[in-house]
């Protein structure tokens, strides 16, 4: 029986311990004057950032001189905000604005990560517009022949001079049959072993040319004759032809006929080279070529 009471007076005590445990933390919660027992919860964003964002970018003309592109180099960021300087914002990852005139705009891309940690980056773009220069049009030396050949008529200039190369044998001069313009013209022979080839400068870059010329074929080994007129860039062998040309044409006599002076073209770009090369040569059958002209189309 004892025991069974000190059993009870340790429950009893224990019960108690706990109520009055309870009434304490109430009465702690209730009552804001107890400072002891207060928690400090953490700040938003308290968790240190190992990885801040940095903000970076890259801007460049497109289309047309008002027109910018911004390549976004930023790291450790999941949100963007662009500022043009003129008004337009954007929050795409990269950039692209159109600017309302020359002058010179601050922008400016803040980088923000998941944490609300942010990194600003500006730069100022100048807008302007670009100098047109002026096309340039390059002179063809003996362009349409008529100095003739100085071997059989006596002249200042021979007409194939500025033709010469390495590629194949010198160019023919002819006056007869009507397959010229002017006083002479261009003859190929039948073997196809004769080319012109002269190098011409003051191209400007990246525009169109179309180069026009005379030519004609004459009926002597059937209708399979063919003229190949080339716009290369200046090469040293025969070998380099193939990776060296920038456009070329071919006419056939099977479909220009023979025995009358016709108009041919060229259209091409100079890509990046100033100076560039005419290359003809010819196959199969007898073909005269006549009266160069370039022209610029923009």
């Amino acid at each position: 029986m004892k025991n069974i009471r000190k059993l009870r007076i340790y429950v009893s005590q224990k019960l108690m311990a706990t109520l009055l445990l309870v009434a304490c933390v109430t009465i702690v919660s209730c009552d804001p004057s107890i400072e002891a027992l207060e928690f400090e919860l953490p700040e938003a964003n308290s968790q240190e950032d190992l990885t801040p964002p940095s903000a970076e970018f890259l801007a460049s003309v497109g289309g047309d001189y008002l027109t910018y592109t911004f390549s976004n180099l930023s790291i450790s960021a999941t949100s963007y905000l662009w500022d043009y300087g003129d008004g337009n914002t954007s929050t795409d990852v990269d950039g692209e604005n159109t600017f309302p005139d020359e002058g010179t705009y601050t922008v400016t891309l803040t980088a923000t990560d998941n944490l609300g940690v942010s990194s600003s980056y500006s730069e100022e773009v100048v807008v302007e517009e670009p100098e047109v220069l002026p096309t340039l049009i390059p002179e063809i030396l003996e362009a349409g022949f008529d100095n003739g050949d100085s071997g059989d008529i006596p002249t200042e200039i021979d007409s194939r001079d500025p033709w010469r190369n390495d590629f194949g044998g010198v160019i023919q001069i002819t006056s007869s049959n009507g397959y010229y313009e002017g006083s002479y013209g261009a003859k190929l022979p039948t073997a196809g072993d004769r080319a012109g080839y002269q190098v011409i400068g003051e191209f400007t870059p990246n525009k169109n040319y179309l180069l026009n010329f005379k030519y004609a074929f004459r009926d002597q080994v059937g209708d399979d004759g063919k003229l190949y007129v080339a716009m290369v860039r200046p090469m040293d062998s025969i070998e380099e032809f193939e990776d060296n040309t920038v456009e070329i044409v071919t006419y056939t006599e099977s479909i220009a006929g023979d025995g009358a002076l016709l108009t041919g073209s060229l259209l091409f770009n100079s890509g990046g080279n100033t100076s560039l090369a005419i290359y003809f040569f010819n196959e199969l059958d007898e073909a005269y070529i006549d009266s160069f002209e370039i022209t610029a189309l923009d």
